[in-house]
């Protein structure tokens, strides 16, 4: 268990926009930073980081928290774990026992791997450095690649013994579980002889770790001429899914983010070859073909891709198909091909580092003339394979998010194309149609809020009573402190809800408003006032995001209206008194309401009594008075 006070000073060292920036790509706006959210696929940014208030929130899709929440819902982490990772971020000590055996067993499967993975990436590390065998075999493969020391050691490479157990055997006297270790993809079990062996036997070893540099899984490679394959990663595990995970994204991100462009390349050693040369805005699919999610992940750094994939036929249809996702999701995308028989690794090792970045830049072509370059386009004089080829290019051109941006593609290379622009737009057209219609309909966003076709849906008593209950609790947490005069009398926002609230004996029907409601009424015996970062910092999580979600603004009055332009707008907190006292009335009739509404029903079910049906005549006179009430305070 950390200590409150680490806790403490954790969240009072921890900035929110430092942690979100380490994710996403932030632009300063005002006082505050918008970028794209990470949590849901959008073009134009919604999501704010707010540091005066150390919160972040998307108003489009409604994510929000605290810097720990961020970390908790980005890295899938556990309030401690997220606690950890912030700490060490901002070199904040937590003193940790060491788990014990039965510690280890009683923790979760998911936690298990993650603990697991970590031995293992020590381990290999050990035994890379620390026995003969390793220095001899691994050390020296990657020292013959070219690798320094220290980026070897950047990198986290290690090595497996040839041992058929060397590894398993040493986790097992450690205490670790033998079907942890199976789970992990790290042992396997014989299915002849039942015994235990090691995945990565006699492999030089990659760790493959999340954005946030925690080990996911490994990629080894073998030095053995009988193994099956020279490459083999971890499997799918509960820690480990390949489509998600770029090969050194925790590296890359902030040089991504930096540059504006993010280079992808195929094997692990292109990456490392890469950083070493000083071009660290470099990541590697892991083993697989780019996927959606790894582009995804890209996106909210940089809107920019180079593809430095091999120019053998695989690598050519990597590329191919990888251009037309990268394009879908609004980036854009150029292609680097190496002169015959290099890549990455070899090619950044014959020049200095400025002599690459030259290359690169110099080199990196647009999509279509990409295309037209490998299709030989411009010498091939069969129609038909002609027609094939600018419909694929077409197909590309298509799938341009942007309309604009389209249109100029269009225009740029109509001519190159010999393909008249209006017949390219209106080709370009049909083909974005055609692939329209075959996108699966989850995709797909159906939304007209025009004026006219857009129909407020009539909202339930119950319903309209939570959000009666909500704006109470709005004004609670933004406002409590405030205060105003009453016949002499100075009464803050907070002590007139409550007071009001407990003469009419009005409590909260939905149950964490009803949580928070409590909390902030023993926060306000303790501390005198509502402490607004207490709430935001809350280690219930529920009661954190809910005062998030009250205290977020996604419109707020610019400081030049009334400074620059000498323009004034009033405020809301300026004319509290009136905003209180016709929430408080709002509440209370959306309390009678959903009474009445009730009483109604047992009258349609045909179960009312006497009794019922005065209560009825009475709460109706009650509503008549609070709607006259509420007329005037508006008035």
């Amino acid at each position: 268990m950390i200590p409150k006070e680490t806790i403490d000073l954790i969240f009072e060292t921890a900035r929110v926009e430092e942690i979100v920036g380490d994710f996403v790509a932030l632009k300063k706006r005002g006082v505050n930073y918008i970028g794209n959210c990470p949590f849901h696929n959008e073009k134009t940014p919604s999501f704010t980081v707010s540091p005066t208030k150390g919160i972040y929130k998307c108003f489009g899709c409604g994510k929000g928290g605290n810097s720990i929440n961020f970390v908790m819902e980005i890295e899938h982490f556990n309030y401690p774990e997220a606690l950890k990772f912030v700490a060490k971020k901002y070199n904040i000590e937590i003193e940790e026992e060491e788990m014990t055996s039965e510690q280890l067993e009683r923790a979760n499967e998911k936690d298990s791997l993650f603990i697991v993975s970590n031995f293992a990436n020590d381990y290999f590390q050990g035994m890379l450095w620390g026995s003969e065998e390793g220095k001899a075999i691994g050390l020296s493969y990657f020292k013959e690649r070219g690798f320094t020391e220290e980026t070897i050691k950047k990198f986290e490479l290690g090595y497996n013994p040839k041992a058929k157990d060397a590894f398993s055997q040493t986790a097992l006297k450690k205490a670790y579980d033998k079907e942890v270790l199976v789970a992990s993809g790290l042992s396997l079990i014989n299915e002849n002889s039942g015994e235990i062996v090691d995945r990565f036997k006699e492999r030089t070893i990659f760790p493959i770790q999340s954005y946030s540099g925690r080990t996911l899984g490994f990629g080894g490679r073998a030095f053995n001429a009988n193994a099956k394959a020279k490459y083999l990663n971890s499997p799918e595990t509960l820690i480990y899914h390949k489509s998600k995970v770029l090969y050194g994204l925790n590296f890359a991100k902030n040089a991504i983010g930096k540059e504006g462009v993010c280079y992808i390349v195929e094997g692990y050693t292109d990456v490392i070859s890469m950083h070493q040369s000083g071009i660290e805005n470099v990541v590697s699919a892991s083993g697989t073909a780019l996927t959606l999610e790894q582009i995804k992940l890209i996106s909210r750094l940089a809107q920019n891709v180079v593809l430095l994939f091999d120019g053998d036929n695989a690598g050519i249809k990597a590329t191919y198909k990888s251009i037309n996702m990268i394009l879908k999701e609004g980036m854009n995308v150029k292609i680097a091909a190496f002169p015959q028989g290099d890549d990455p690794d070899s090619f950044s090792k014959k020049l200095s580092t400025e002599e690459f970045k030259s290359f690169l830049n110099n080199e990196a072509i647009d999509f279509i003339d990409y295309k037209i370059k490998i299709s030989q386009l411009e010498s091939i004089s069969d129609p038909t394979k002609i027609t094939t080829i600018k419909r694929d290019i077409i197909e590309s051109i298509s799938c341009i998010a942007d309309s604009l941006n389209r249109s100029q593609y269009c225009k740029t290379y109509s001519k190159k194309l010999e393909i008249p622009e209006e017949t390219l737009l209106s080709e370009v057209a049909k083909a974005k149609s055609s692939i329209s219609k075959f996108e699966p309909s989850s995709l797909k966003v159906k939304s007209d809020t025009s004026p006219q076709n857009k129909k407020k849906e009539k909202l339930s008593p119950t319903e309209k009573l939570f959000k009666l209950e909500e704006e109470v609790l709005r004004i609670l947490i933004n406002y409590g402190n405030d205060t105003f005069t009453i016949e002499e009398e100075i009464e803050s926002v907070a002590s007139l809800i409550i007071s009001d609230l407990d003469a009419d004996d009005i409590l909260f029907t939905h149950a964490d408003f009803n949580e928070m409601y409590s909390e902030i009424i023993t926060v306000i015996k303790e501390k005198g006032i509502i402490d607004l970062q207490y709430f935001i910092n809350h280690p219930n999580q529920e009661i954190s995001r809910k005062s998030i979600d009250l205290i977020s603004n996604k419109h707020s009055i610019s400081n030049n209206w009334v400074d620059r332009h000498k323009i004034y707008t009033g405020r809301e907190d300026e004319k509290m008194r009136k905003t209180t006292e016709k929430a408080i009335l709002s509440l209370k009739k959306g309390h009678v309401d959903k009474q009445i509404a009730d009483l109604q029903q047992q009258i349609k079910d045909g179960s009312i009594d006497l009794n019922g049906i005065k209560l009825l005549s009475n709460l109706t006179q009650i509503k008549t008075k609070i709607s006259k009430s509420l007329g005037r305070n508006v008035g």
